[in-house]
């Protein structure tokens, strides 16, 4: 996974909040060509998604830019060890957040792009 670090987080990956991913989620795809898509779901409110384009700048550097709010921001990337009521896990997060960009909750890749 280290070679996330270098190339980015090409793939699927969903937030890491164990059984809660039932009720409530977020899947983040990050495509080899620079775009992406955040989708999220709720029971309450249903689901959205937020399109973006990505690259990476320096190692462990991603820039996210929205394609809705045409604003950027610059995400510090590290893998830590996460618990979760199902177990602990190797996941992708924002260095010194709790989550990764908006989302509250660190990433565990589930798949490719």
């Amino acid at each position: 996974m280290d070679d996330v670090l270098d190339r980015g987080p090409i793939g699927r990956w969903r937030t890491a909040c164990g059984t809660a991913a039932v009720l409530v989620g977020e899947e983040v795809v990050f495509a080899p060509d620079g775009t992406g898509a955040l989708h999220t779901h709720s029971v309450s409110f249903g689901a959205e998604t937020l399109e973006f384009r990505w690259r990476m700048l320096d190692r462990a550097r991603l820039w996210i830019e929205s394609e809705d709010a045409g604003e950027g921001v610059l995400v510090h990337l590290e893998f830590r060890s996460h618990e979760t009521d199902t177990g602990r896990r190797t996941v992708l997060a924002e260095a010194g957040q709790d989550g990764f960009w908006t989302l509250l909750d660190p990433l565990e890749r589930v798949g490719d792009a």
